[in-house]
């Protein structure tokens, strides 16, 4: 039987909603950054962030650089992330070849977590909106992520779990 496990980094709770129905869909636990258990029995490692002004998270760069020493050297692994604007362009990437925040999100983590290990980063992939906020604040996407976003979240989850059936 395969075994999988959802991790997050989450500040203000979205990413940790959005992990809890991933995970919900995979029929599998999930932990926060602070309870990585060791990965070795896992197959499949569903790791997820949120994004700040465009970038991951400094507490996220670092808990994917935390998962080197948690076994996850040849585990197959899928990425999500909340963004306040991912569908935006990188203002980064504005005058070259201009990329999505969320492409850039993903290649990011993507780089981070293949950095000094051989891991299968699988193309299915998952975002949707977070709340932007301002000096600690709300500003703007309060609600998000929303029932829908919840529920696609889920969905994701079930695929993924149909995927490692059909494995």
């Amino acid at each position: 039987m395969v075994k999988a496990i959802v991790l997050y980094n989450s500040r203000s709770g979205n990413t940790k909603k959005v992990a809890l129905k991933i995970a919900e869909g995979l029929e599998v636990e999930f932990r926060d950054k602070r309870n990585i258990p060791d990965l070795i029995d896992y197959d499949l490692i569903v790791v997820g962030s949120w994004v700040i002004m465009g970038r991951i998270s400094f507490g996220g760069a670092r808990y994917l650089k935390k998962l080197h020493r948690k076994n996850i050297a040849g585990k197959e692994v899928a990425l999500f992330f909340t963004s306040g604007a991912p569908d935006d362009i990188h203002p980064m990437t504005e005058k070259k070849v201009p990329k999505k925040i969320k492409e850039v999100m993903f290649e990011s983590m993507e780089k981070i977590l293949t950095k000094k290990q051989q891991v299968t980063i699988l193309p299915e992939r998952f975002y949707c909106m977070g709340a932007i906020r301002i000096l600690g604040k709300e500003k703007e996407n309060i609600g998000h992520p929303t029932d829908e976003e919840l529920m696609q979240a889920k969905a994701f989850g079930e695929k993924l779990k149909k995927q490692l059936e059909n494995e």
